[in-house]
């Protein structure tokens, strides 16, 4: 974002702008997001569209819970072995 902001240039987030919105409502030269209804599944929220314009979520964090269905597919540990 700095050095787009040093060349006047303006950004243009897409894919999973569940967790790239915040990084661009942060750039006052973002010039638009794209959003993918196809992640939903993955958020027990949804990002709200008003008057074609993404809003920040004013929940903690990113604003968003990974869904029942996307933490059946997280772990909370690992094992790794040396050699």
């Amino acid at each position: 974002m700095a050095l787009a902001d040093h060349k006047g240039l303006s950004l243009a987030p897409h894919f999973a702008m569940e967790i790239h919105l915040h990084l661009a409502a942060a750039y006052p030269g973002t010039a638009w997001g794209e959003h993918f209804d196809w992640l939903e599944p993955l958020f027990q929220e949804r990002l709200e569209l008003r008057d074609g314009r993404m809003c920040v979520p004013d929940r903690p964090g990113l604003g968003l819970s990974l869904s029942d269905r996307a933490m059946a597919w997280t772990v909370d540990r690992c094992e790794a072995s040396a050699g």
